[in-house]
């Protein structure tokens, strides 16, 4: 999947010149974020105002970095001019670091530091866009475990207060909690809450008795549609 997402993103951003190691790493960004499943989907994603957000960002940050190392090559250029070696012999024995003379600005330096400068705040979007993406899975994978629960859909206000409270102890903390964790948090408050109804929530769950019928047979309707959702039983097509 990885590798038809860069083709795409090839053709998509071929205007941009990036190099087949941006593209990859735009193609793992995409991919973290959880939302190409299936080929038909992979248009769409590269397509994404965060891909051409980030691609953008990077061509600039290129075109940064292609300046300040030029202007290294021209500052070497110039202090060779202006330096000419005045010895005509060669050295027998060669100074091994010839960067050595305090005057003489070490041009692999500078242009490492560039690179590295220009390529930090870039980085810090990608960290920060990847973070928000890890914490919005795990806050919707986390949702969709804890409500599956018999218990939770019976005591909708209760499990819906403690989702509440699990949500914000989660953001004070920074959003570091993985799906499980923030479930478990939840499961926590919800599981306190109803055992002052005397539930206990770590007996098997039992339905509530059907309702009779006016003709008295038994309306299973609500137990039906109930196991449905839980995917105890196929839905009606």
């Amino acid at each position: 999947m990885k590798k038809q997402i860069e083709d795409a993103l090839k053709t998509e951003l071929k205007e941009l010149g990036l190099g087949d190691k941006t593209i990859g790493r735009l193609a793992d960004y995409i991919v973290s974020k959880g939302t190409v499943t299936k080929e038909e989907e992979i248009a769409a994603a590269v397509k994404g105002d965060d891909v051409k957000l980030i691609a953008r960002s990077i061509q600039g940050e290129i075109d940064g970095i292609q300046k300040a190392k030029k202007k290294a090559e021209d500052d070497l250029a110039d202090y060779k001019a202006k330096h000419p070696d005045k010895d005509p012999d060669p050295d027998p024995d060669p100074d091994p670091d010839p960067d050595h003379d305090p005057q003489k600005p070490n041009i692999a330096k500078m242009i490492a530091d560039g690179i590295a400068a220009g390529l930090k705040p870039l980085q810090d979007e990608v960290n920060a866009l990847k973070n928000a993406n890890s914490t919005k899975a795990a806050l919707e994978g986390a949702h969709e475990s804890f409500f599956a629960g018999d218990y939770a859909k019976k005591y909708k206000d209760e499990a819906q207060d403690a989702w509440e409270r699990a949500v914000e102890l989660n953001e004070a903390t920074g959003n570091k909690m993985t799906a499980e964790e923030l479930a478990a948090k939840a499961t926590g408050y919800f599981d306190k809450a109803v055992s002052k109804k005397g539930v206990d929530t770590t007996k098997p769950f039992k339905a509530d008795p059907a309702p009779e019928e006016e003709d008295g047979t038994t309306d299973w309707s609500a137990e039906k549609k109930r196991q449905q959702d839980a995917g105890h039983l196929p839905k009606e097509q």
